[in-house]
Parts: C-alpha cells; sequence; structure tokens
C-alpha cells in the first residue's frame, strides 16, 4: 500500500521524534485519518524521504517517530525553468501546480504587459500562497526536492539580468520545439531549459521581440492557439518526453 506523503519544514533523522504543526497535524488526523501506528512517508525538501509512524495522537496533536531514511530522488536529469507570466489568480495557481507535477525546479513569476493588475501591498501574502501550492503538488507526485520560488520581477528586468538561453512562444514563431532543445543540448549535456509563457492573451510583439533579443528562440508549436495554463503544461510536457525522464516507446 502507497504510504501518504507529508512536507515538514524541518530537519529529520532516523530516531527522532517531531510534534506537526497544527495545520498538518489536522491534516494527518482529520483529512488522512491516520491512527497511531501508521506510517507515513515525510520528506524536507532536501532530497529523499522518510518512513515515520504516528506514536500519539489528540485532538489538536501528531507526534510521529522517524523510524527510516530512503535516499530516492525523482528528480528529471532535464532542468527545466518555468518563467510565466502572472495570469488570473486560477490559471496561474494551475500553472503552478502542472508545473511541479512535470517536474519544472525553478519557477520564475513575471509580471507582463498583459499580466492582470497586481496589488504590490499582497504580493507577500501570494508568495506564501504559491509556496503551498508547490508543497501539495511535491507531496501528490512524490518529488522529495521544493522548486525554487523565485521573487515577482517584471519582466523585462528578468530579461535584463544576464545572457539568457530559451524558448519563447509565439503564434507566428520560426523554430520548433525539438530544434531548441537539440540546441540546448548542443551547449551541454545537461542544460537548463528556460520555457517564457505569457499571460492571458500571450506576450505582445514588443516582449517577444525583447526575449529573442536575451537569446531565447520564438517557437511555434502549432496550427492552434493555446490558453496560458494549456500551453505552459504542453511545452513542458513535450520537453520531458523528449529530453527529460518521461518514458516514451517503452524506454
Amino acid at each position: 500500500m502507497r504510504l501518504s506523503r507529508l512536507f515538514v519544514d524541518k530537519p529529520l533523522a532516523v530516531g527522532q521524534a517531531i510534534i506537526l504543526p497544527k495545520e498538518s497535524a489536522h491534516y494527518l488526523l482529520n483529512v488522512l485519518r491516520l491512527r497511531v501506528g501508521r506510517e507515513v512517508n515525510l520528506f524536507n525538501g532536501k532530497g529523499g524521504e522518510y518512513v515515520a509512524r504516528l506514536i500519539a495522537a489528540t485532538k489538536k496533536k501528531a507526534e510521529l517517530q522517524v523510524d527510516e531514511y530512503k535516499n530516492i530522488e525523482r528528480e528529471s536529469p532535464l532542468p527545466l525553468i518555468l518563467v510565466q507570466a502572472i495570469s488570473r489568480p486560477e490559471h496561474f495557481n494551475y500553472t503552478l501546480q502542472k508545473s511541479v507535477e512535470l517536474g519544472v525546479q525553478r519557477i520564475v513569476p513575471v509580471i507582463t504587459e498583459r499580466s492582470p493588475p497586481l496589488d504590490q501591498t499582497k504580493i507577500s501574502k501570494r508568495e506564501q500562497h504559491w509556496r503551498k501550492i508547490i508543497i501539495s503538488a511535491c507531496e501528490q507526485c512524490g518529488r522529495n526536492r521544493l522548486p525554487q520560488l523565485e521573487e515577482v520581477l517584471p519582466l523585462h528586468i528578468w530579461l535584463a539580468k544576464k545572457p539568457q538561453q530559451g524558448i519563447v512562444l509565439s503564434p507566428l514563431g520560426e523554430h520548433c520545439l525539438s530544434d531548441a532543445l537539440k540546441r540546448e543540448n548542443t551547449l551541454s549535456p545537461r542544460a537548463s531549459v528556460t520555457v517564457l509563457i505569457g499571460a492571458e492573451g500571450g506576450l505582445s510583439e514588443a516582449e517577444i521581440q525583447q526575449a529573442i533579443q536575451a537569446g531565447y528562440l520564438d517557437i511555434r508549436l502549432g496550427s492552434r492557439i493555446l490558453r496560458t495554463e494549456t500551453a505552459a503544461v504542453t511545452v513542458l510536457a513535450i520537453c520531458q518526453a523528449l529530453a527529460g525522464d518521461f518514458m516514451v516507446n517503452g524506454e
């Protein structure tokens, strides 16, 4: 039987007894309905996972005993970076969740011309919400390392940070995705792939040109225009199939 998984934001070691934070205890006892003696997999985002046993439980408190460490890694050999324009909350949250499941290692939220207005005083609160989505997605999909969530930046500042190699989706793109991945692999067998996706309505022509000047290849997937949340999932999945850890043709 597959054990439930729980993220614990603290160092872990075999033999250790830990008392879970209130929110985690509620999830373990009232959502998963774990009872004393049952096991759960713990991870702290630093790699590997731990088998722990519930040894004490009250209405609001759960204590676990860490019994075993497993050196298990489920990260893709392809380092994927998603530079995602902030879109409507329901679309951005979906993209965030699915990109974690698809193995992205870094997520850069950027503000673009077509991003909805963003209250600067609430950015910290939204980043905390995004981190919870990342943790939940890791718990669900089996990842033992948390993707890095970078600070919110205007797109032009991100593009100006340093010379970059990446891909940007464009309805008028002149390249295909496989060509872009071949270019990255030519640079290094483990070269990271940066994927830039616009918000609802896509990136403006000026933003696409800025990305090209910064070193990105303009990519066109096909004849149909994809929604922002569909575009990110599609591109990341294709990258994993062509150069990552998705099993294709039984390999």
